[in-house]
């Protein structure tokens, strides 16, 4: 038999790739020894201390990973399964990391979360970097307490690992372009680091946002689908609130929420430009030239339209979409992507954009040619 040749063969930036710790105490030995003790004595242990609040499904063997991808035992992942299943079969330049979503900084405690962001931050650029020059990493941030999430994004900075800011907590119910939320994006700014906003902006069932317009679903299936509604809320407040104006330089990378929405969602609000602007000073160019200035998004999911040709029509007549389009598998998770399927399902010369070019525009990439050891060097 014939081996089928590759529609694309140049290098790829993965810009969502996920991994996990084995044990808990991974994290726990990572925290000052007053919350170690705190989350120790806790009923269920650390394990369930450290689930984030509300969160109705588990973190566990076949919720939502393939199961070759995980260890015999179910917990956590493995770096060499993800080499030898990803990074090696394919030509990855770059695997961005960005946790399992990073929820677990949503706690009833703001001042756990971040002592349990800094852990997570610590324990990804000492236990995963150091493994690979290919593996890079977002960092989350404790936004229910705005002035430390900057003060976080300041401390990891440093580190030549570091791509991008994982806003992983809609901590006040709030869209992302509230004032309140000001501090986080100065500090990504001047650092140079994009806003990584991952399927919506974690609205999990115990937060202040619903995950759904309607209210809080009922079934994972039903969160999954229509987790692109939080983010619509999100780039609209970016526009309305100002957020690009006051942070020129801001880029926000929208991870796991499809892309066939983008074109209704440009369009309605370019067609009431003029009404924003009655309401917002802050509203000076057209809505979706702020988004192609500032908003990348990723591949996954890519929507499985009947035919090839009709996902590319609706890109094609709002322009522009090769532009914005990152390559992104969501290894391991279940309905993660092969990067030979989305190559094939796209013009051939949108693809140096989408799997290379378009991931160095928004992420922040020091060249790196051996494992970033933990302090940040390489």
């Amino acid at each position: 038999m014939t081996r089928q040749v590759p529609v694309y063969d140049g290098p790829i930036i993965d810009v969502d790739v996920h991994q996990r710790w084995r044990s808990a105490e991974e994290l726990v030995d990572r925290l000052p020894r007053r919350w170690r003790d705190y989350v120790r004595a806790r009923t269920g242990g650390p394990r369930a201390a450290l689930m984030p609040a509300g969160l109705s499904y588990p973190f566990q063997r076949g919720v939502n990973k393939r199961l070759e991808a995980l260890p015999d035992d179910g917990l956590g992942t493995s770096y060499e399964l993800m080499r030898s299943q990803h990074l090696d079969p394919y030509p990855i330049e770059v695997a961005n990391l960005s946790f399992d979503i990073g929820h677990e900084v949503a706690q009833r405690n703001p001042e756990l979360g971040a002592a349990i962001a800094r852990a997570m931050n610590d324990w990804v650029v000492e236990t995963w970097l150091p493994r690979d020059s290919r593996l890079r990493t977002t960092v989350v941030v404790p936004a229910e307490l705005p002035d430390e999430a900057a003060g976080e994004i300041r401390r990891m900075a440093g580190n030549l690992g570091v791509t991008a800011v994982l806003f992983s907590w809609n901590a006040f119910g709030k869209p992302l372009g509230h004032p309140v939320y000001d501090p986080i994006y100065r500090a990504a700014e001047e650092a140079g680091l994009p806003i990584a906003i991952h399927g919506a902006a974690g609205e999990t069932e115990g937060g202040l946002a619903h995950t759904a317009a309607g209210g809080v679903p009922n079934s994972r299936l039903e969160w999954h689908t229509l987790l692109q509604q939080p983010t619509l809320t999100h780039l609209a407040s970016f526009v309305t609130q100002g957020t690009f104006e006051k942070f020129p330089r801001l880029k926000v990378l929208v991870l796991e929420t499809g892309v066939a929405w983008v074109p209704n969602f440009l369009w309605r609000l370019d067609a009431h430009y003029r009404e924003l602007r009655a309401e917002s000073d802050w509203v000076r160019q057209r809505p979706s030239d702020y988004f192609r200035r500032h908003v990348k998004l990723s591949t996954q999911p890519f929507e499985l339209t009947p035919r090839r040709s009709q996902l590319i029509d609706l890109f094609e007549a709002l322009g522009g979409m090769e532009d914005v389009l990152c390559f992104s598998s969501d290894y391991p998770h279940w309905d993660a992507d092969d990067p030979f399927y989305v190559a094939r399902r796209l013009p051939r010369d949108w693809l140096p954009k989408v799997f290379h070019e378009n991931a160095r525009a928004v992420l922040r990439l020091a060249p790196v040619t051996e494992p970033i050891a933990a302090g940040g060097s390489a």
